[in-house]
């Protein structure tokens, strides 16, 4: 897989830091396999990534499977002039996958109707199997275009001899370094207050990488006076 600007590959970065750290290639298995936890434990905790992809529906029981990577869902759409057209979750929508259930689109029979909402008609529907890892969906055909955009771990399933790899962000190299060392110091059963002192700094690099992401006091004061709708004057 093709670097993409600001991303690294795993297997460039540990490379690198093969280099840096003088360690045997030999090796390299075992730090991929200890990278790929790291990655997925700050993605998953430290900095939430989403993914955008359009779904693959069976058409036969309008159902589409998770993404290896998926983590939780934030939306799932259409496209309608111009803007993503949501679809509305409803729990108690039936499995078609089900001896003697049939199912039908709930399009034909739903409104919406409640507080501040003048009632409308809704076409797309969608329910969350969490178990069998999978959405059940309404009113599509296999052939439509429907996305999903959804929270990631980062990590997706692809084999050690792929020629796909994890892509992680630059930002995250030098927190992804210092959980190397920790982890390799815990695994290879070294000293406990040296294993202590990588812990430390490996929980420091965190907070620095996440504070790259938190709002500065400028931004979140533009934020504040761009949603007033008075204007204070100040008379001195």
């Amino acid at each position: 897989m093709a670097e993409r600007n600001g991303q690294i590959t795993l297997q460039s970065y540990l490379k690198k830091y093969f280099f840096k750290a003088r360690i045997d290639e030999d090796q390299f298995h075992r730090y991929h396999v200890i990278a790929a936890d790291g990655i997925r434990d700050m993605f998953i905790h430290h900095l939430p990534v989403s993914k955008t992809v359009v779904m693959t529906i069976d058409g036969t029981n309008f159902t589409s499977d998770f993404p290896d990577d998926f983590i939780d869902y934030i939306f799932i759409a259409k496209e309608n002039n111009g803007r993503w057209w949501t679809f509305t979750r409803d729990e108690k929508m039936v499995d078609r996958t089900l001896t003697g259930v049939d199912g039908s689109d709930l399009g034909e029979y739903l409104t919406i109707v409640g507080p501040g909402q003048v009632g409308g008609k809704n076409e797309y529907w969608f329910t969350v199997d969490y178990d069998n890892r999978r959405f059940l969906l309404s009113g599509v055909s296999a052939d439509e275009t429907v996305i999903l955009k959804y929270y990631s771990t980062g990590v997706e399933s692809v084999s050690y001899d792929s020629t796909d790899d994890i892509q992680i962000p630059v930002y995250a190299e030098n927190a992804l370094e210092k959980y190397l060392r920790w982890q390799i110091c815990e695994w290879d059963g070294g000293n406990s207050n040296e294993c202590e002192r990588r812990k430390y700094h490996y929980d420091d690099a965190i907070k620095a990488m996440r504070n790259i992401h938190n709002s500065t006091i400028d931004e979140i004061r533009d934020v504040w006076l761009g949603s007033s709708n008075v204007t204070s004057v100040i008379r001195l």
